[in-house]
């Protein structure tokens, strides 16, 4: 059974991403991120010239955020001595946890990225930071049926093989390039919401009128166990991002990029921030 699009939405607005200038926001933990939980945050920066300039902070606490990185160079901070230089095609896995001031400073020159947030279950909202560099070549370059294209599988699992990212909850993380004309089923868990970015492209999936184009996301039901997708003949090949998740059914309290799932919780990680709970980025060497 294939499973159906539940909905189509272009990018909500253009949201703040520190230095490297303003990112396409899919969804938020304010709006329909309550629904995708636990993956709760989705937003894309387009490819664009990115200036030299001063990274940006933000505090982060009771969510994973994970940074793929397309173009260009990133070097990621944070309070809880994470410092590592992402380069085109890497990703990073950073588990917040109970608190920390993040960093992000891109190199100047062309840049494009993805960053999703990842809702923490509330037993592992206190855990200490912690995070996992992924090097391009770690990641699994895999050719799809019928020449429709290539997957790189960052998490999950496709035909027995297995990405290299450590997950909390089931999940399955796949950066996508279709061919123009191409045609192709994805198997995916029953029970499991599915959100796709199209990035790149025109495409459609089964039992959807319209054209997917982008930028664009799209929702496919948790019933059923593939997603179809197809390419027009006459676009440029597409490049999507797909995610899914086993769903995660707790409340979500949050402020910006501290998430909880109480407002008492909340207001005390808050209180724990102006305290200086979530540490202090070292001076620079």
């Amino acid at each position: 059974m294939k499973k159906a699009v539940v909905g189509a939405s272009r990018p909500l607005m253009h949201a703040a991403s520190g230095a490297a200038g303003e990112e396409n926001l899919f969804f938020s933990p304010s709006g329909m991120g309550r629904q995708t939980n636990p993956v709760i945050r989705a937003a894309w920066l387009a490819p664009c010239d990115v200036p030299a300039g001063a990274g940006a902070v933000q505090p982060m606490c009771g969510v994973e955020c994970v940074t793929l990185l397309w173009q260009g160079g990133l070097r990621v901070r944070d309070s809880a001595a994470l410092d590592v230089q992402l380069a085109a095609g890497d990703a990073l896995w950073h588990g917040t946890g109970a608190g920390v001031l993040r960093e992000e400073r891109p190199q100047a020159g062309t840049f494009e990225a993805c960053h999703l947030w990842l809702n923490l279950p509330a037993q592992h909202k206190l855990t200490a930071p912690y995070s996992q560099h992924i090097a391009s070549g770690d990641i699994p370059h895999v050719e799809l049926p019928n020449g429709a294209g290539h997957m790189r599988l960052i998490a999950g699992e496709w035909q027995g093989q297995l990405g290299p990212a450590e997950t909390v909850l089931p999940l399955q993380l796949w950066d996508l390039s279709l061919v123009s004309g191409a045609r192709v089923e994805l198997p995916l868990p029953h029970g499991w919401y599915v959100e796709l970015l199209a990035l790149q492209g025109r495409m459609g999936a089964d039992y959807w009128p319209d054209s997917i184009r982008t930028p664009q996301m799209v929702m496919f039901d948790a019933f059923g166990e593939d997603v179809c997708l197809s390419v027009s003949a006459s676009s440029v090949p597409a490049h999507l991002l797909l995610v899914a998740s086993q769903p995660l059914d707790e409340p979500i309290s949050a402020d910006g990029a501290l998430v909880m799932n109480t407002a008492e919780q909340l207001a005390q990680m808050c209180q724990h921030l102006e305290q200086g709970g979530f540490g202090t980025l070292p001076d620079e060497v």
